[in-house]
């Protein structure tokens, strides 16, 4: 039988769920459902406020944290930043001593700021002496001085945040120390004639006659103040043309010439006729001032006169004066670098390397010393010594070092063959060293030094050039010349090894 459906006016029909335990358990829909449900959600809605607010205190940590240790680390990247400027500006002047590099130390110093605040002297400590690169460690020193180490530290720097930890301040440091790169420096000098025309009656026009004629005095005393026959200091004239009547005369027939190139009669010849004693006002008049000029105009070179070394002739005593100052001055603040020499022109018109590159900066400077104007040839080659100079370097300079030729003339080039070749060739050569990147400093010295070849070698290597002009005294060309070769000296690359 099938159901009956059954409607009943004004009433709805229903059927009861019959869905098992769930149903039995109160499935019913409406608003009684739902209690059971909105108590788990409050309890939810309760835990992760509390969970949330402990993750706030956990973040806010960090954060404070962060930002202190933040403050830490920029203040020791501040303090290293001024000890690294402040060492180099100590080693950079180390050269005036270590009073200017303590100033100078302090005055870079105070230009930083680490934290905030200014960086004073109370937080510098300065100690000086040498750099051992083998084992990579800093030797104080009282006495010398080619490394500077500079330590900066802050004091008492209050923290952020920390202080809810219990550490409410810091302290922080940083070191540096800083020395100069080893340099292997090539002098490349002239010691043609020329080097000693300031000596000689020729230059009375530039210099004043008493100043040569003192000059002369002080060579004649340095030679011994030798004397023969009758011959005086103050030139006496004779006006005879005859060789032999003037030796009888002056007491020389009979005395034998002191040297072993040069006679008693080519110097008498040489009084009575060449052309820049006649200017000077000194022909026919024969002593021991003209017999000295003679020596340094036509008896220059070593196997002729070998005392010449020993005299006071300019301008070449000025340069081994300045080559003193330079040898000193590598010795008692650059032990690290290497000094060399080579002279133009030899004896076969070329070069002579006179010593490979050494520290032993003495025995360079005894070797200048010890040569004289003209001392092999009279020419000027400063191509072949230039060349020298830049083979030298290439071939026995060390890794790493700093190589340097000082290039330095009175004159012009004049060899090989000629002075446009002489010139030529020089520039080539200029152009060679630039290849190997070797710097040229040049200097030009005196009046008739090739201003322009000079100037032009020192560009194309992108070294530096120096003029000292001619017409000066000896004395302030001489000082000149010195403060060339303390530059020279005191031009240091700088590097920071820790």
């Amino acid at each position: 039988m099938r159901p009956t459906a059954i409607r009943t006016e004004g009433r709805k029909w229903f059927t009861k769920s019959r869905t098992g335990p769930r149903g039995a358990a109160g499935s019913q829909s409406g608003p009684a459902a739902s209690l059971p449900k909105g108590r788990n959600a409050r309890r939810r809605r309760g835990a992760i406020l509390v969970l949330a607010t402990m993750l706030m205190v956990v973040l806010v940590g960090m954060v404070a944290f962060g930002v202190d240790l933040g403050y830490v680390v920029l203040t020791r990247t501040e303090l290293q930043t001024a000890a690294d400027s402040a060492a180099l500006a100590g080693a950079g002047a180390a050269a005036e001593g270590k009073e200017a590099a303590t100033q100078a130390i302090y005055q870079f110093a105070s230009l930083h700021s680490a934290g905030g605040q200014p960086i004073t002297p109370d937080q510098v400590e300065i100690r000086y002496g040498l750099w051992d690169k083998n084992s990579r460690t800093f030797i104080p020193s009282s006495m010398e001085c080619s490394a500077v180490e500079v330590t900066l530290r802050t004091f008492d720097r209050p923290l952020f945040f920390g202080r809810v930890l219990g550490k409410q301040f810091f302290q922080s440091e940083a070191k540096a120390i800083a020395t100069f790169a080893p340099r292997d420096i090539m002098l490349v000098l002239d010691f043609s004639a020329s080097m000693c025309y300031d000596s000689q009656l020729r230059s009375i026009s530039d210099l004043g006659q008493a100043a040569v004629e003192a000059n002369l005095f002080q060579i004649y005393q340095a030679l011994g103040s030798p004397t023969f026959g009758k011959m005086q200091w103050t030139p006496q004239y004779i006006s005879s043309r005859t060789v032999s009547t003037v030796k009888s005369t002056l007491g020389l027939t009979s005395v034998p010439y002191p040297y072993p190139g040069g006679s008693w009669d080519e110097y008498i010849q040489y009084v009575m006729n060449d052309s820049y004693i006649y200017q000077a006002g000194y022909r026919k008049k024969y002593g021991y001032l003209t017999w000295v000029n003679y020596l340094q105009a036509k008896r220059y070179l070593y196997s002729n006169t070998p005392d010449l070394w020993k005299v006071p002739e300019q301008p070449i005593t000025a340069l081994k004066d300045a080559v003193d100052v330079l040898a000193a001055y590598l010795e008692e603040n650059s032990p690290e670098d290497r000094l060399g020499l080579a002279i133009y022109t030899s004896s076969n018109s070329t070069a002579v390397l006179e010593s490979q590159l050494t520290e032993d900066f003495q025995s360079v400077a005894q070797i200048v010393r010890h040569r004289q104007a003209g001392h092999y040839n009279a020419y000027t080659n400063i191509y072949d010594g230039m060349k020298a100079g830049r083979l030298e370097l290439q071939n026995n300079a060390r890794a790493g070092a700093r190589r340097v030729m000082v290039l330095m003339t009175d004159g012009q080039a004049n060899l090989p063959s000629n002075e446009t070749v002489g010139k030529q060739k020089a520039l080539e050569e200029a152009y060679a060293a630039a290849a190997a990147r070797i710097p040229i400093i040049t200097i030009a010295l005196g009046t008739d030094a090739d201003d322009s070849l000079m100037q032009q070698i020192a560009d194309i290597t992108r070294g530096a050039y120096f003029k000292i002009p001619g017409g000066q005294s000896v004395a302030e060309y001489e000082e000149q010349l010195k403060e060339v070769f303390r530059m020279v000296a005191a031009d240091r690359n700088l590097v920071l090894v820790q």
